[in-house]
């Protein structure tokens, strides 16, 4: 008699192990809890070794319990008796005798260190810091502190690029460290700039700056994003330009939550992803009812059509968030409609840009069709209860191409003071007369559609 699985793999499934030491964040911003989330979207095993624990908010830090070098000293000896760790982060370690502990257990591990002096309300977070100079620093093999933190462990205040040449030799010849990353997003202009010196020189990125609020947590996200990175690829100059561009996502996506600074978002890749599935999925099924549909033939105009569907509006930033069919929907001479395979983000169509444009208009729309025009299509929206309105392309002005959808929307919602989701034009010379119908998603285009077509 057989096993009652019909497929047990052999497989195993294997991941690199990264070390957080650090602090817990009670409000999940910053700290050990957000090292193991960083670990993870990145693809590492994140284990996690507590200093201290927090009582803090995005508004700040109330208290700071710290927990005793024995019972540190028990973390870590613990995780490391267990599993293979490739390279640990420190973070916040808060006392002379916590670094000992680290001294005399991590001799022979590469050690990232994020020397938060303090915290985003000026709270210190290494009290003992000629110590932690001491102690830890001449055991790391990268430092990664942002300008002020530089200047402070330096002694030598950076206001100009040729002080960070200084402060990184400083720092390199005085603790032996290979590696310093200097993090430029304190420093002033409309670019932010991040250092990083080694034996070679100095390496340095840059990227606009971003104005946003929420990005408590910025520099331990990237201390732990290059920690795993380098676990992955073994390369510091790849993984330091891999975690900037990590926490660049990052604080574009900041969340804003809470009443004082709010966390950057860790996880908006791996949330985008999972939302551009999902909306493969979705066209699939529109592209099953589109086709399998009888009628659907009514609603195709010469010009065919297609099918713009976004991810979630509030993470729409341009047309690589909206999906299109990369052929066009059309419909054949026998009336059998046929939906151009496959989905394709990216693809500049008129149906996507004219979504787009909702989107950035502060609609909560993610889908989006052109339909033939007739008259009996616009009574037959206003029957089933949506709102239409016609323009004159006669009136848009010349403007260059891939414009008109954009003007659209824009003079839709200046001329009537919102945007109903039918809207249709006559056409113009050499223009189709045409119908474009929005919804919030995907069962309502299909529901609309489906009642539409019954009517016709």
């Amino acid at each position: 008699m057989g096993s009652s699985r019909e497929y047990e793999s052999e497989k195993t499934m294997i991941k690199p192990v990264g070390m957080s030491i650090a602090g817990l964040d009670t409000g999940n911003g910053a700290g050990g809890e957000t090292d193991l989330r960083v670990f993870e979207v990145l693809g590492i095993h994140g284990v996690f070794a507590i200093t201290a624990i927090t009582a803090q908010s995005t508004k700040g830090i109330k208290d700071i319990t710290v927990v005793n070098p024995e019972f540190l000293k028990k973390q870590i000896e613990t995780l490391l008796e267990d599993f293979k760790v490739e390279a640990v982060k420190i973070g916040m370690i808060y006392t002379k005798e916590q670094f000992q502990v680290v001294n005399e257990l991590l001799n022979d591990y590469f050690l990232v260190a994020d020397p938060v002096l303090y915290a985003k309300d000026g709270t210190p977070l290494i009290r003992d810091i000629e110590e932690y100079k001491k102690i830890i620093l001449p055991k790391v093999k990268v430092i990664t502190p942002n300008i002020i933190e530089a200047s402070a462990i330096s002694g030598v205040k950076i206001e100009k690029e040729s002080d960070v040449v200084i402060v990184c030799k400083k720092l390199r010849d005085s603790y032996n460290i290979p590696y310093v990353i200097i993090k430029g997003g304190h420093s002033k202009g409309d670019y932010s700039f991040d250092y990083m010196c080694n034996d070679e020189g100095l390496y340095k990125i840059g990227y606009k700056r971003l104005q946003a609020k929420d990005t408590h947590g910025t520099g331990s996200v990237f201390a732990t994003a290059l920690t795993a990175e380098y676990i992955k690829i073994r390369d510091l100059k790849l993984a330091f330009r891999k975690a900037r561009d990590f926490v660049q996502t990052s604080i574009e996506y900041g969340l804003n939550i809470g009443k004082g600074i709010g966390p950057v978002n860790v996880s908006v890749e791996i949330m985008k992803k999972s939302m551009k599935y999902e909306a493969v999925e979705e066209m699939r099924r529109f592209a099953d009812f589109a086709e399998n549909n009888d009628r659907f033939w009514i609603l195709i105009p010469e010009v065919q059509s297609n099918l713009a569907h976004s991810i979630k509006p509030e993470y729409v930033r341009d047309l690589n968030d909206i999906a299109t069919f990369r052929g066009r929907i059309i419909r054949r001479w026998d009336k059998k409609v046929i939906v151009g395979h496959p989905v394709v983000f990216g693809n500049p169509t008129h149906t996507a840009r004219m979504l787009l444009s909702l989107i950035l208009k502060g609609k909560d729309s993610t889908c989006l069709m052109n339909i033939r025009y007739d008259d009996k299509i616009v009574e037959s929206f206003k029957r089933i209860g949506y709102e239409t309105i016609e323009i004159n392309r006669e009136l848009e002005p010349a403007h260059g191409e891939g414009k008109t959808m954009q003007w659209i929307i824009e003079y839709v919602s200046s001329e009537y003071g919102g945007i109903p989701n039918v809207i249709y034009d006559k056409g113009t010379k050499g223009k189709e007369a045409m119908i474009r119908f929005w919804t919030k998603n995907m069962e309502e285009m299909i529901e609309a559609l489906d009642n539409l077509l019954k009517m016709l």
